[in-house]
């Protein structure tokens, strides 16, 4: 670590973990779907809900665009321009009453967010290394989890207002602006920009130097991509498990996602250690975790174990900052971030995907019914384990033929 790194420590931890905290904050105003229909009779139930959703395809969109934007801005103005489209989009449709400018705004929300997302995570690959970064994975991904909860919440209350009003919870973006901004000022962008392109000159004078990315690293973001068909199901199909089950008290899955949600962001955030113990079993245990979570869904008797074993679905998002941190361990320093962005493409798109795979998994074993897609996800937890154990194995062997 560098002098300026080493002096502004401090302040770069909160100025990049801050940008994490709306991550994920997109469908806070879904709480506000009820009271737009009312306002937008002449438009269709789907027209409205597609205002929560529209947001998520131009984030998975400007995340691909981000390594063209860093190349032309900068990682620090990019992350500028990204944050002040993020607030303009999401703090608009609170002022105007048209629904197709809505749309507009909603569409700049996303496309906004998409473009700082993956700098989210790169730069602390560029600032920090060994377990301090794992340390600041873990908390990463926890703080973009306690944001979209924090946000919902919040939207919750201004909903009391009006619809409109639930809109302003992305207000939160305009601190977060400030955060980032007196946390990795010009200076450190230069002093961090010098270090990159001297590591890129002496790289290039080496094969090392190639952009190809390492088998590990594709494999840890296609097994991501599987992960979330599978995880998702924990927010999809439970209440309709939960109907087929005749659990009693099922009002309280909202609580029980949101408290597992927490909770699970928790244990996240200690990734740092977790990973310090386990090493690269750490995926391992995590999938088998997962994969007793889902059985024990899959036959849960009441809204206690379902909220206990919730809290095991949860916990297994350990993986998000275990395939990130391979990927700027192991990634070519000229393609990181375009991996990054890649394996969060590929994180929306297996939750997107989700229910037509395990749709299409019922079916090939003759039953479609929510809490049989528990026990597919436990096998898909078990399928992930192997390939993780596969992987370990494979570290083993390169390490003792670098020791031999």
């Amino acid at each position: 670590m560098t002098d300026v790194k080493k002096k502004h420590s401090t302040l770069l931890k909160v100025g990049i973990l801050s940008i994490s905290f709306m991550l994920q904050a997109a469908s806070a105003i879904s709480v506000a779907v009820t009271g737009m229909m009312a306002s937008f009779s002449n438009q269709s139930a789907t027209s409205v809900q597609t205002l929560v959703t529209i947001p998520s395809f131009s984030i998975m969109l400007f995340i691909l665009f981000d390594t063209w934007f860093v190349k032309k801005l900068g990682k620090r103005n990019t992350v500028f321009l990204g944050l002040a489209l993020a607030l303009i989009g999401g703090v608009g449709p609170a002022f105007v009453s048209n629904f197709t400018m809505i749309k507009v705004l909603r569409f700049i929300f996303g496309a906004g967010t998409g473009l700082y997302t993956p700098l989210a995570v790169s730069l602390i690959g560029d600032f920090f290394s060994g377990d301090e970064q794992k340390n600041l994975l873990g908390m990463q991904s926890a703080l973009s989890t306690f944001g979209s909860s924090f946000a919902t919440f919040v939207a919750g209350l201004l909903v009391g207002i009006n619809w409109q009003s639930s809109y302003l919870v992305y207000l939160v973006l305009a601190p977060i602006f400030v955060l980032f901004y007196i946390g990795y000022p010009k200076h450190v962008e230069k002093s961090e920009s010098a270090a990159e392109a001297t590591t890129e000159k002496t790289n290039a004078n080496t094969e090392s130097g190639s952009k190809k990315l390492p088998l590990v690293v594709i494999v840890g973001m296609l097994m991501l991509f599987v992960y979330f068909n599978a995880v998702m199901a924990l927010y999809t199909n439970s209440g309709l498990a939960l109907q087929q089950l005749k659990v009693s008290n099922q009002g309280f899955l909202g609580t029980a996602l949101a408290v597992s949600g927490l909770l699970g962001a928790l244990i996240v955030m200690s990734y740092g250690p977790i990973f310090k113990v386990l090493k690269h079993a750490t995926p391992i245990a995590v999938c088998v975790v997962g994969a007793i979570g889902f059985i024990g869904m899959a036959h849960v008797p009441n809204m206690i174990m379902f909220t206990v074993y919730a809290v095991l679905i949860s916990s297994t998002s350990l993986l998000i900052p275990y395939v990130y941190g391979t990927v700027l361990d192991s990634a070519p320093d000229a393609s990181k971030n375009f991996a990054i962005s890649m394996a969060m493409v590929l994180n929306n798109l297996g939750a997107y995907f989700s229910p037509y795979s395990l749709s299409y998994l019922g079916k090939l074993f003759g039953k479609t019914d929510a809490a049989f897609s528990f026990i597919i996800c436990a096998g898909i937890m078990g399928v992930l384990a192997i390939v993780f154990i596969i992987l370990m194995a494979s570290r083993q062997h390169s390490s003792k033929a670098v020791k031999a």
